[in-house]
């Protein structure tokens, strides 16, 4: 599930070029149960043998702004549209429910009205469709060097490695929720439309940068695992707002 909420800013909305954090702050600062808040936070919502999943994620803002090149800022003039996702419906409950009492919240120091919030399910049924991004897909491995240090490799979509390891993350999640999952769930693919026009992001989240891909994709997969990443996000580090997408058209 997921909800799209509109905001309001009183005056400009003048947030660093790199707001990830701030959004994430704002998610958390707003659920009310501290229990579910807390867990998800330190622990996760589920853990698969070490790993925590938090099994979530958000887009960027969409609205219109301007680029501070210099000022290293993005200003956004009138209202913007931000959609959070959760294979976990209880946390789109709690943060919607949350966010429409307030009526008013902070955005890294700007006061924003809570205009609307909008619920919405997937019901698709669809096995292969073109996506839009609305934030970037990141994966990665963490290597071991010799002198003892650890190094961050990123993957580029299209590549035998992103692959591989998106596979993988999308079958950590399903585990996570106690799905059953099958051969062909496991045959997810990732397809670039135009690679040329594939663009690299770099997003630094509480200045650490994490490379990250947009572009245009077709995905395939069973309706199952479309659904799975359609709530939870695509790819990795989906709870620091990434790889949240949408279908052009999606069956129904």
């Amino acid at each position: 599930m997921r909800v799209v909420l509109e905001f309001a800013p009183k005056g400009a909305l003048r947030l660093p070029m790199h707001y990830n954090a701030a959004l994430h702050g704002v998610l958390y600062r707003h659920l009310s149960d501290n229990r579910m808040r807390d867990q998800l936070h330190d622990h996760g919502l589920h853990r698969v043998g070490s790993k925590p999943v938090k099994l979530f994620t958000f887009s960027r803002l969409m609205g219109e702004y301007e680029i501070d090149s210099k000022e290293k800022t993005i200003t956004f003039q009138g209202p913007v549209r931000w959609v959070v996702s959760s294979a976990v419906d209880q946390v789109i409950y709690d943060l919607s429910m949350t966010l429409l009492k307030a009526g008013r919240i902070s955005l890294h120091g700007t006061e924003v009205q809570v205009r609307t919030a909008s619920l919405e399910r997937y019901s698709g049924t669809v096995t292969q469709g073109q996506i839009r991004l609305m934030s970037p897909i990141t994966v990665y491995r963490t290597l071991n060097l010799p002198n003892g240090r650890k190094y961050t490799q990123y993957y580029s979509p299209g590549t035998p490695e992103f692959t591989e390891l998106m596979r993988k993350n999308l079958l950590l999640k399903a585990s996570a929720l106690g799905l059953e999952v099958t051969e062909a769930d496991a045959a997810f693919d990732l397809i670039p439309v135009d690679q040329a026009h594939m663009k690299e992001r770099i997003v630094l989240f509480r200045d650490t940068p994490v490379h990250a891909w947009d572009g245009n994709f077709r995905v395939q997969g069973t309706p199952k695992m479309l659904a799975l990443a359609w709530n939870a996000g695509l790819c990795m580090k989906n709870s620091d707002g990434f790889g949240l997408f949408d279908f052009f058209a999606r069956g129904r």
